[in-house]
């Protein structure tokens, strides 16, 4: 990559951002860019770029850290100067016309590199998007690896890939918080990185959709489904034929190599994706811990008495530095505490009240006012807490583990050996009709007719409607 960076660019075109003056060429540079943009990519005259350049040395030339011994003469910098450069580095060229005209122009490849630094300099917003849950559909879809596997492996890794990379952009927008807040001298300053940039940003939005992702239940099931279509057979001779068909000049090995090499980067960053999760969990958790100590802090030295604080931490940070809570020594040798004076109120002589003595008394019952409001207010409580914690891919889990046939599994047969196997059961009720589940269930209720229906089936202690478990038709 360097052969090839440096084969067509100079090493000086890098130089000009470590410069003395690096700050100004970059300022200047993107006061350049932005002018020829609005001009549709007509150039630049002399005199329009030392102006231009002059207003960036007379806004900037006081930030700019230089050595003591520089005099005044030495260290200002001059337009033409700047101008000078910026033609060495390959900055702005200069193409030769007709009219002997001076028309500068910035060359493309500044033109990507500042692109890169605004980047930099002004980060996107943090967001996650649904390329982790498009991966587990995609994977746990039976179907989706039956016509063309190689395409659909293909847009798993890419969705792998730009999921993990937003984990990681999540990840640093809260290590870069977390700096700021550090940093933060006020309450306000404190409290505006927590609500508006944080909170707003980060935990209502990307922090939010990585906690409803459900990814310690997705992941073992997508890396499990992930694992047989490893070892399928014809789904890997479907790879090699449509790898083949793309790239005819590759032979046999050649052929069944990249596949193999596809299928493990795609279970490597599958295997990424929670060790990930869980970085970005502990570094939220690190940012409120430390946001907590911040504010507390910041209230402290913020009080009538910050002077003192103040000074404790100094003296802590001066004879105790770099060093960790369990290697303190048990006598710190603090100065003593500064407690105001106390006075008693209304004369009393001593702290000193002798305990008093009262009989127990008994606990009188409150009464229990019974209505059919307070019933049904329970029932409905109940049903919302059970549809929020049946969900649909818990139903189709339970169906799996039931091994249902062609035939279908009456209620009377549905296996009581199994964990919580009565709200599995009310789980696969409830989800029987959405797009999403696996199976569908008939009952004699949905047949058309004033027949009397059957006696509910005895399982165990419950009694069920009669009803049946099918495989639903793809």
């Amino acid at each position: 990559m360097s052969q090839q960076i440096f084969r067509d660019t100079p090493s000086r075109f890098f130089a000009v951002l470590t410069w003395r003056y690096g700050k100004l060429y970059i300022d200047a540079l993107d006061k350049i860019e932005s002018i020829q943009r609005h001009r549709h990519g007509v150039g630049l005259t002399r005199s329009e770029l030392i102006e231009v350049c002059e207003d960036i040395i007379n806004e900037g030339i006081e930030h700019i850290e230089l050595p003591e011994d520089l005099d005044d003469e030495q260290s200002r910098i001059t337009a033409p100067e700047m101008i000078r450069q910026m033609l060495q580095s390959e900055w702005l060229e200069e193409p030769k016309r007709s009219d002997y005209q001076r028309v500068y122009y910035l060359d493309s490849r500044a033109e990507l590199l500042l692109e890169c630094l605004r980047r930099m300099a002004y980060p996107e917003q943090v967001t996650f998007t649904d390329k982790l849950h498009l991966v587990c559909s995609r994977i746990m879809d039976k179907e989706a690896f039956e016509k063309h596997p190689l395409a659909d492996l293909e847009a798993c890794t890419d969705n792998l890939r730009y999921g993990l990379q937003e984990l990681r952009s999540i990840q640093q927008g809260m290590a870069r918080l977390t700096q700021r807040q550090l940093r933060s001298d006020s309450i306000k300053e404190n409290l505006q990185v927590l609500y508006d940039d944080f909170s707003e940003n980060i935990g209502q939005r990307a922090y939010k959709s990585l906690i409803d992702l459900d990814i310690p239940v997705r992941l073992p099931m997508a890396r499990e489904q992930l694992a047989q279509i490893q070892t399928n057979p014809t789904v890997i001779a479907k790879m090699e034929l449509e790898l083949q068909k793309r790239r005819p000049e590759l032979n046999e090995d050649e052929v069944e190599v990249r596949v193999q090499n596809a299928l493990h980067d795609a279970a490597r960053l599958l295997d990424s994706v929670e060790p990930q999760a869980e970085a970005v969990d502990r570094r939220a958790a690190d940012f409120a811990r430390r946001s907590f100590a911040r504010f507390r802090y910041l209230q402290e030295v913020s009080s009538g008495r910050r002077a003192e604080v103040r000074e404790l931490f100094e003296l802590i940070n001066e004879k105790y530095a770099e060093c960790k809570i369990n290697a303190l020594p048990e006598d710190l040798d603090l100065p003593g505490l500064k407690i105001p004076a106390v006075s008693l109120l209304s004369g009393i002589d001593s702290l000193f009240s002798p305990r008093v003595v009262r009989a127990k008394g008994e606990q009188a019952p409150l009464q229990d006012l019974y209505e059919d409001d307070d019933s049904f207010y329970a029932l409905e409580e109940m049903s919302d807490n059970i549809n929020s914690s049946l969900t649909t891919l818990r139903a189709n889990r339970f169906y799996h583990e039931l091994n249902v046939t062609s035939d279908g599994l009456k209620s009377k047969d549905i296996p009581t050996d199994v964990e919580q196997w009565l709200l599995n059961t009310i789980g696969l009720l409830l989800h029987s009709d959405t797009l999403e589940s696996e199976y569908d269930i008939t009952t004699p209720r949905d047949a058309i007719t004033h027949d009397i229906l059957p006696e509910p089936d005895q399982v165990e202690d419950m009694l069920l409607d009669q009803f049946t478990i099918h495989p639903k038709a793809r």
